[in-house]
């Protein structure tokens, strides 16, 4: 992280702006250097989720979560509905911890 002094007081010069979207249905995240950001404002990187059903490549993913039995975590996303699809139909979920859609029951915990 870079300092600079002004006024009597040490500034950080931020290295990097990053945003995560967490919603309902589908969440992504986004981040920018600070060096990128003095040459080329609009260079922003993100992720491109890609999914075996879904058949493409999205910059959002699925707001899901798959914990192992031992509730330490598995996936996200794609990856966990489709790990728990597998799981599903080999009969062997029934220990795993599987949530989605759970923005609103947060949310409402919280407030």
């Amino acid at each position: 992280m870079l300092t600079s002094s002004k006024g009597g007081k040490q500034l950080r010069e931020k290295i990097v702006v990053a945003a995560i979207d967490f919603g309902s249905t589908y969440s992504g995240y986004a981040f920018s250097f600070s060096d990128d950001f003095k040459t080329n404002p609009l260079r922003i990187h993100t992720n491109l989720w890609s999914s075996v059903q879904f058949c493409g490549l999205s910059y959002k993913a699925p707001t899901t979560v798959l914990l192992k039995p031992n509730k330490m975590f598995h996936s996200f996303g794609y990856d966990a509905e489709e790990k728990y699809a597998e799981l599903s139909e080999a009969e062997e979920h029934k220990e795993w911890y599987y949530f989605s859609h759970f923005k609103m029951k947060l949310m409402n915990a919280l407030f």
